[in-house]
């Protein structure tokens, strides 16, 4: 079962998450989040691309469970549990461990009513999270792909109020993360990415998460391996020697 409070973490304490991430044991997990209309979906399913990552819709999944959860002669009603959803999340980390296969699990969705709930219960199970994608775009963008995707030409009061509402929402959502990252001191992993066009996500998602190569010239008699590996490894970056590109 997932954890419900949120652990806030100094970069002086002793942190079990960051111990086990350098040994290759934690789960890593970021979010992609944006209103409706951002190309939330669209950016995740790229950053999955990019990182071999798996996307994780907690709604979806919600829908799924409530089919399993009933019957054809009667239907599950209600709310399908949080609980239940996050035992679901957990199956699928526990099978693709079993099958050695390591992903970074991307959640462009959540079923709990905020933010702020969202991330205490992922960070209990899997610690916190390695980056945090935030989609925007301008207003006629959204509207523009609004019409097209509901077939109008014009939008109407309720659509307007619609989109007012979900633009309300997303800022607070946005507001809950940048205050989880500064406060957890990982502000440098939240990223604000304009997806106003497809190529330009694509390459602010590049400029962020492709691997940095440090490409180290020296004598070899000098003992730099070491040195070098242990800085890549504390940057998120690869390291090559020449005399290894060379080979």
């Amino acid at each position: 079962m997932f954890a419900k409070q949120f652990r806030l973490r100094t970069m002086n304490e002793w942190d079990a998450n960051t111990f086990e991430d350098c040994l290759g044991k934690k789960v890593q997990w970021g979010i992609v989040s944006g209103r409706p209309c951002s190309n939330k979906e669209e950016t995740a399913k790229a950053l999955a691309a990019l990182c071999k990552g798996k996307v994780i819709n907690m709604k979806a999944i919600g829908e799924e469970l409530r089919k399993k959860m009933g019957t054809e002669d009667e239907p599950f009603e209600g709310d399908v549990p949080t609980d239940r959803i996050e035992e679901f999340i957990l199956e699928i980390v526990s099978k693709d461990r079993q099958c050695n296969e390591k992903y970074c699990y991307i959640f462009e969705d959540w079923a709990h009513k905020n933010a702020t709930d969202f991330v205490n219960a992922i960070d209990g199970e899997f610690g916190l999270p390695n980056f945090c994608i935030q989609t925007k775009c301008d207003k006629k963008t959204i509207e523009d792909r609004y019409k097209k995707a509901n077939e109008t030409e014009e939008i109407g009061e309720d659509a307007a109020a619609e989109l007012e509402e979900q633009a309300k929402k997303d800022d607070a959502n946005c507001a809950d993360f940048v205050n989880i990252f500064k406060d957890c001191n990982i502000s440098a992993k939240y990223h604000e990415v304009s997806t106003e066009t497809v190529e330009g996500a694509n390459n602010a998602l590049r400029s962020a998460f492709s691997a940095k190569v440090i490409l180290v010239n020296h004598e070899k008699r000098l003992d730099v391996d070491t040195v070098c590996s242990n800085l890549s490894i504390k940057y998120n970056m690869l390291y090559m020697s020449v005399y290894q590109l060379i080979r």
